[in-house]
Protein backbone atom coordinates (compact mmCIF):
# COMPACT_ATOMS: atom_id res chain seq x y z
CA UNK A 1 0.00 0.00 0.00
CA UNK A 2 2.62 2.36 0.58
CA UNK A 3 4.27 1.80 -2.84
CA UNK A 4 0.68 2.91 -4.30
CA UNK A 5 -0.09 6.12 -1.90
CA UNK A 6 3.47 7.35 -2.50
CA UNK A 7 2.82 7.40 -6.25
CA UNK A 8 -0.18 7.78 -6.88
CA UNK A 9 -0.62 11.30 -7.06
CA UNK A 10 2.51 10.80 -9.78
CA UNK A 11 0.08 8.17 -12.02
CA UNK A 12 -2.78 11.04 -11.97
CA UNK A 13 -0.35 13.63 -13.76
CA UNK A 14 1.18 11.23 -16.44
CA UNK A 15 -2.18 9.78 -16.77
CA UNK A 16 -2.25 11.04 -20.56
CA UNK A 17 1.22 9.58 -21.08
CA UNK A 18 1.19 5.91 -19.69
CA UNK A 19 1.58 2.97 -21.95
CA UNK A 20 0.95 -0.37 -22.03
CA UNK A 21 3.97 -1.45 -24.62
CA UNK A 22 6.75 -3.28 -23.11
CA UNK A 23 10.53 -2.62 -24.26
CA UNK A 24 12.30 -5.80 -26.15
CA UNK A 25 13.98 -7.97 -23.83
CA UNK A 26 15.49 -11.75 -24.49
CA UNK A 27 15.17 -14.40 -21.95
CA UNK A 28 18.74 -15.50 -21.31
CA UNK A 29 19.74 -19.00 -22.13
CA UNK A 30 22.75 -21.14 -22.00
CA UNK A 31 23.82 -20.17 -25.58
CA UNK A 32 22.99 -16.21 -24.87
CA UNK A 33 26.33 -14.55 -25.06
CA UNK A 34 26.97 -10.68 -25.51
CA UNK A 35 27.88 -9.84 -29.51
CA UNK A 36 30.52 -7.20 -30.26
CA UNK A 37 30.37 -4.53 -27.61
CA UNK A 38 29.98 -1.26 -28.12
CA UNK A 39 32.24 1.18 -26.96
CA UNK A 40 31.72 4.71 -27.12
CA UNK A 41 33.93 8.13 -27.44
CA UNK A 42 34.14 9.28 -23.63
CA UNK A 43 32.60 12.75 -24.22
CA UNK A 44 29.81 11.33 -26.21
CA UNK A 45 28.98 8.34 -24.00
CA UNK A 46 28.46 10.84 -20.91
CA UNK A 47 26.00 13.11 -23.35
CA UNK A 48 24.18 10.39 -23.70
CA UNK A 49 24.20 8.83 -20.00
CA UNK A 50 23.57 13.08 -18.96
CA UNK A 51 20.98 13.32 -21.59
CA UNK A 52 18.61 10.81 -19.80
CA UNK A 53 18.32 13.17 -16.73
CA UNK A 54 16.21 16.45 -16.37
CA UNK A 55 18.00 19.09 -17.16
CA UNK A 56 18.17 20.29 -13.27
CA UNK A 57 19.95 17.01 -12.29
CA UNK A 58 22.95 16.63 -14.95
CA UNK A 59 25.16 19.15 -13.45
CA UNK A 60 26.01 17.54 -10.41
CA UNK A 61 25.37 13.93 -11.13
CA UNK A 62 28.01 10.93 -10.95
CA UNK A 63 28.89 9.35 -14.62
CA UNK A 64 29.99 6.00 -15.60
CA UNK A 65 31.43 5.01 -19.05
CA UNK A 66 31.96 1.65 -20.19
CA UNK A 67 35.60 0.61 -21.25
CA UNK A 68 37.16 -2.14 -21.58
CA UNK A 69 36.95 -3.52 -17.55
CA UNK A 70 33.62 -2.33 -17.33
CA UNK A 71 31.78 0.54 -15.75
CA UNK A 72 34.42 3.07 -14.84
CA UNK A 73 33.44 6.59 -12.93
CA UNK A 74 34.64 9.10 -14.53
CA UNK A 75 32.83 12.13 -12.88
CA UNK A 76 32.06 12.02 -9.12
CA UNK A 77 28.78 14.01 -8.66
CA UNK A 78 27.16 16.35 -5.82
CA UNK A 79 23.54 15.00 -5.84
CA UNK A 80 23.36 11.30 -5.44
CA UNK A 81 22.08 10.64 -8.94
CA UNK A 82 24.22 8.74 -11.04
CA UNK A 83 24.17 7.88 -14.95
CA UNK A 84 25.20 5.32 -17.21
CA UNK A 85 24.66 4.27 -20.52
CA UNK A 86 22.71 0.34 -19.65
CA UNK A 87 23.74 -2.22 -21.76
CA UNK A 88 21.61 -4.51 -19.91
CA UNK A 89 20.45 -6.13 -23.08
CA UNK A 90 24.04 -6.99 -24.33
CA UNK A 91 24.22 -10.06 -23.01
CA UNK A 92 21.60 -11.29 -25.41
CA UNK A 93 23.01 -9.91 -28.20
CA UNK A 94 21.17 -6.40 -28.31
CA UNK A 95 22.45 -3.34 -29.95
CA UNK A 96 19.92 -1.63 -27.77
CA UNK A 97 21.43 1.01 -25.29
CA UNK A 98 19.53 2.41 -22.38
CA UNK A 99 20.71 5.92 -20.80
CA UNK A 100 19.35 5.73 -17.66
CA UNK A 101 19.97 8.23 -14.24
CA UNK A 102 18.79 7.06 -10.75
CA UNK A 103 18.07 8.67 -8.32
CA UNK A 104 20.08 8.27 -4.60
CA UNK A 105 17.43 5.10 -3.74
CA UNK A 106 18.39 3.54 -7.19
CA UNK A 107 21.64 4.74 -7.37
CA UNK A 108 22.43 2.75 -4.07
CA UNK A 109 20.66 -0.40 -4.27
CA UNK A 110 20.03 -0.85 -8.46
CA UNK A 111 23.17 1.06 -10.05
CA UNK A 112 25.56 -1.81 -7.85
CA UNK A 113 23.80 -4.35 -10.00
CA UNK A 114 24.31 -2.78 -13.07
CA UNK A 115 27.74 -2.11 -12.71
CA UNK A 116 28.29 -6.01 -11.74
CA UNK A 117 26.41 -6.56 -15.41
CA UNK A 118 29.11 -4.45 -16.97
CA UNK A 119 31.84 -6.14 -15.10
CA UNK A 120 30.56 -9.60 -16.23
CA UNK A 121 29.66 -8.54 -20.06
CA UNK A 122 33.21 -6.78 -20.26
CA UNK A 123 34.73 -10.31 -19.28
CA UNK A 124 32.70 -11.72 -22.10
CA UNK A 125 30.62 -14.25 -19.64
CA UNK A 126 27.10 -15.59 -20.92
CA UNK A 127 23.68 -14.43 -19.99
CA UNK A 128 22.91 -17.27 -18.05
CA UNK A 129 25.82 -16.92 -15.73
CA UNK A 130 25.46 -13.52 -15.68
CA UNK A 131 21.64 -14.15 -14.29
CA UNK A 132 23.07 -16.71 -11.95
CA UNK A 133 25.93 -14.33 -10.47
CA UNK A 134 23.09 -11.65 -10.45
CA UNK A 135 20.57 -13.88 -8.64
CA UNK A 136 22.99 -15.11 -6.00
CA UNK A 137 23.97 -11.59 -5.56
CA UNK A 138 20.22 -10.90 -4.47
CA UNK A 139 20.43 -14.33 -2.26
CA UNK A 140 23.00 -13.61 -0.59
CA UNK A 141 22.69 -9.89 0.05
CA UNK A 142 25.43 -8.57 -2.12
CA UNK A 143 21.97 -6.57 -3.90
CA UNK A 144 19.00 -5.51 -2.07
CA UNK A 145 15.75 -4.26 -3.93
CA UNK A 146 14.72 -0.32 -3.78
CA UNK A 147 13.96 0.18 0.11
CA UNK A 148 11.68 3.10 -0.79
CA UNK A 149 9.64 4.48 -3.55
CA UNK A 150 11.78 6.06 -6.03
CA UNK A 151 12.05 6.95 -9.86
CA UNK A 152 14.99 6.34 -12.65
CA UNK A 153 15.01 8.88 -15.19
CA UNK A 154 15.01 7.29 -19.03
CA UNK A 155 14.10 10.59 -21.46
CA UNK A 156 16.43 9.49 -24.09
CA UNK A 157 14.22 6.41 -24.19
CA UNK A 158 15.64 3.26 -25.53
CA UNK A 159 17.73 4.06 -28.49
CA UNK A 160 19.70 2.62 -30.88
CA UNK A 161 23.45 4.85 -31.69
CA UNK A 162 25.21 4.96 -35.17
CA UNK A 163 29.26 5.52 -34.04
CA UNK A 164 30.41 6.96 -37.62
CA UNK A 165 27.28 9.32 -37.75
CA UNK A 166 26.95 9.95 -34.15
CA UNK A 167 22.62 9.82 -35.09
CA UNK A 168 20.68 8.55 -32.39
CA UNK A 169 17.62 6.44 -33.50
CA UNK A 170 14.78 6.04 -30.85
CA UNK A 171 13.33 2.84 -30.21
CA UNK A 172 11.14 3.34 -26.85
CA UNK A 173 9.94 6.41 -26.56
CA UNK A 174 11.57 8.49 -23.14
CA UNK A 175 9.77 7.57 -19.45
CA UNK A 176 10.28 7.08 -15.98
CA UNK A 177 10.50 4.51 -13.98
CA UNK A 178 9.52 4.02 -10.53
CA UNK A 179 10.68 1.16 -8.37
CA UNK A 180 8.54 -0.88 -7.50
CA UNK A 181 9.95 -4.80 -6.77
CA UNK A 182 8.07 -7.32 -6.62
CA UNK A 183 4.80 -5.89 -8.05
CA UNK A 184 3.53 -7.66 -10.53
CA UNK A 185 0.54 -6.46 -13.76
CA UNK A 186 -1.71 -8.57 -11.78
CA UNK A 187 -1.03 -7.11 -8.42
CA UNK A 188 -2.31 -3.93 -10.24
CA UNK A 189 -5.20 -5.45 -12.07
CA UNK A 190 -3.42 -5.29 -15.38
CA UNK A 191 -4.69 -7.66 -17.82
CA UNK A 192 -4.66 -8.43 -21.66
CA UNK A 193 -8.59 -7.89 -22.12
CA UNK A 194 -7.66 -4.52 -20.18
CA UNK A 195 -4.40 -3.40 -22.33
CA UNK A 196 -6.64 -4.40 -25.35
CA UNK A 197 -9.45 -2.11 -24.67
CA UNK A 198 -7.41 0.78 -22.59
CA UNK A 199 -3.93 1.72 -24.01
CA UNK A 200 -3.60 3.97 -21.68
CA UNK A 201 -2.83 1.86 -18.49
CA UNK A 202 0.03 1.89 -16.27
CA UNK A 203 2.11 -1.66 -16.82
CA UNK A 204 5.10 -3.09 -15.13
CA UNK A 205 8.09 -4.11 -16.07
CA UNK A 206 10.75 -6.68 -14.73
CA UNK A 207 13.03 -7.38 -17.54
CA UNK A 208 16.24 -6.16 -16.92
CA UNK A 209 18.92 -7.82 -14.68
CA UNK A 210 17.41 -8.55 -11.20
CA UNK A 211 14.22 -9.52 -12.40
CA UNK A 212 11.22 -8.40 -9.84
CA UNK A 213 13.93 -7.64 -7.44
CA UNK A 214 14.62 -4.11 -9.71
CA UNK A 215 11.18 -4.32 -11.39
CA UNK A 216 9.70 -0.97 -12.94
CA UNK A 217 6.23 1.07 -13.36
CA UNK A 218 6.95 2.56 -16.52
CA UNK A 219 5.38 5.57 -17.36
CA UNK A 220 5.71 7.67 -20.34
CA UNK A 221 7.69 11.10 -20.38
CA UNK A 222 5.49 14.15 -21.82
CA UNK A 223 7.61 16.28 -24.71
CA UNK A 224 9.87 19.15 -24.30
CA UNK A 225 12.75 16.81 -22.68
CA UNK A 226 15.76 19.08 -23.89
CA UNK A 227 19.33 16.94 -24.50
CA UNK A 228 22.72 17.85 -23.32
Amino acid sequence: MYFFRAVGSLLLAAMPYLVHATPPQKVPSEASRAGKLIFLEQDEEMRLALGAAPEHLRAQATVYVFKSQGYQMVRQGSNNVVCLVNRDGQQTGSDILRPTCWDAEGSATIVPVMLRVGELLAQGKPALEIKHDIDDGFSKGRFSSPRKTGVAYMLLGDIRYDSATKVVTTLFHPHYMIYAPGVTNSDIGLTKAAQDNHSNLPFIFAGYSGGAHTAYLIIAASLGHSTP
